[in-house]
C-alpha cells in the first residue's frame, strides 16, 4: 500500500479541483466514457471524486493500485511558512481515457487534455504541513508537490515505523485548522480580490450574463480575468453619463445592455469607495453586492444604514466568501451536467 502525493493546483486549474474533488462528478457525466468495470464501481455513488494527470505523469500513475492513498498538495498561502496537505482519499478505480477526462475537464485548445484519470473514495480533510512529509521521505524542507508523484519507500517505512499503520498517521491529522474559513478568506488581500472576482465572472457567464471588470489582465488561478469578461468595453446604451462613475465596479452582469447585478470585492472593512460606485447604478434598478469575508457584514450592516444608502437597503445585498465558492461549485456541476445531457 502506498501514498501518492498530488497538487491541487498549477496541473490543473481552480475550477477543475473544486468541482471533481471538493464538490464531487455526477455519475451522468461520466457514464458514457467507463469501462464496464467503472460503471460497477461507481454506479451507486450519490457523489464521486475524480482526479486527473496528463500523459507525462502515465509512470506514476499506472503504479497506483486500489486502496492506495492519495494526499492532495496546497501551496503556501498569505504568511503561511510552507505548503500542506488538505485532503486525503483511497483509490477506488482508474481509467486511461481522453473521452472520459474531457467530459471532466475540458482543456483550453493549446492544452493538452487529462487522461490518467483515477476515481477516490473515503475523500476526508486532513492538514498535514509539507515538513512533515519531507522528514519522513528525506526531502528538503523546501520541498513542494509539482506534479502527481509517489511517496518514496523512506517516506512510507518511517510512517509505518512511527505509527504502525498508514490509516492512524492520517487520523493524527485529521480535520484542518480554521474550520469553515474560505480559501479565499485565507488568502492574501490581493489575491482573494482577483480570485472572487473570477469566480463572479465565471458564474455570470455560466448563467448566460454578458461580463464585464475593468480588471481584465489580472490573474488568478492561474487565468485571466479578461478571458472571462465577455464586454471588451461597459454597454453606454442606458447608462450615458454613469459610465465614468460605475466604470471601475469590480464586476458586472449585463442583459442586452442593461446592468441587472454589480458587485464590489471589499477585502478589507474599507467599504466607502466600494458603495459610492454601486449607488450610482440605484436608478437602473441593479442589484447591488458586496463580496467579503463573512466578520464584515457588521461594517455593511454600518454603511447600507447609513445616507443615502438608507433609502435603497432593499437592493444592496451582503454574501461572504463562504456562501460565494459553493454557489460556484454548484453553478460549475450545473455546467457539466447541463453539457452531459443537452450536447455543446
Amino acid at each position: 500500500m502506498r501514498i501518492f502525493l498530488a497538487p491541487r493546483s498549477n496541473e490543473t486549474s481552480y475550477k477543475n479541483f473544486l468541482s471533481t474533488i471538493e464538490n464531487g462528478v455526477d455519475y451522468t457525466v461520466i457514464a458514457p466514457h467507463l469501462t464496464g468495470e467503472g460503471k460497477k464501481l461507481l454506479g451507486g455513488k450519490d457523489k464521486i471524486f475524480a482526479w486527473g494527470n496528463k500523459e507525462t505523469k502515465k509512470s506514476s500513475w499506472a503504479k497506483m493500485e486500489k486502496g492506495d492513498f492519495v494526499l492532495f498538495y496546497k501551496g503556501r498561502e498569505g504568511k503561511e511558512r510552507e505548503g500542506k496537505f488538505v485532503y486525503v482519499g483511497r483509490l477506488l478505480h482508474k481509467q486511461h481515457s481522453r473521452e472520459l477526462g474531457l467530459s471532466l475537464w475540458p482543456p483550453k485548445p493549446e492544452n493538452q487534455p487529462w487522461v490518467c484519470i483515477f476515481f477516490i473514495e473515503d475523500l476526508v480533510p486532513v492538514y498535514i504541513p509539507t515538513s512533515v512529509i519531507a522528514d519522513f521521505a528525506g526531502y528538503s524542507r523546501n520541498f513542494i508537490v509539482q506534479g502527481f508523484m509517489p511517496l518514496n519507500e523512506q517516506g512510507t517505512k518511517a510512517i509505518l515505523e512511527k505509527y504502525g499503520t498508514i490509516k492512524k498517521f492520517l487520523a493524527h491529522f485529521s480535520g484542518k485548522p480554521g474550520k469553515g474559513i474560505s480559501d479565499l478568506e485565507a488568502g492574501m488581500d490581493v489575491n482573494a480580490h482577483s480570485e472572487a472576482q473570477l469566480l463572479l465572472l465565471k458564474i455570470g457567464k455560466i448563467l448566460g450574463f454578458d461580463t464585464y471588470s475593468p480588471d481584465k489582465s489580472k490573474e488568478a488561478y492561474g487565468e485571466k480575468l479578461g478571458d472571462y469578461c465577455s464586454l471588451e468595453k461597459m454597454p453606454t446604451r442606458f447608462l450615458g453619463e454613469l459610465v465614468p462613475m460605475i466604470k471601475q465596479i469590480d464586476v458586472i452582469w449585463f442583459k442586452d445592455d442593461v446592468p441587472k447585478y454589480a458587485f464590489e470585492v471589499e477585502h478589507t472593512t474599507k467599504f466607502g469607495s466600494g458603495f459610492q460606485r454601486l449607488y450610482q447604478l440605484h436608478p437602473m434598478s441593479t442589484k447591488l453586492f458586496i463580496i467579503s469575508s463573512e466578520a464584515n457584514l457588521p461594517q455593511f450592516e454600518k454603511f447600507v444604514e447609513s445616507a443615502p444608502y438608507f433609502k435603497h437597503r432593499g437592493i444592496f445585498y451582503f454574501k461572504s466568501y463562504r456562501e460565494l465558492e459553493p454557489y460556484f461549485k454548484a453553478i460549475s456541476e450545473f455546467e457539466a451536467i447541463n453539457l452531459s445531457f443537452l450536447g455543446k
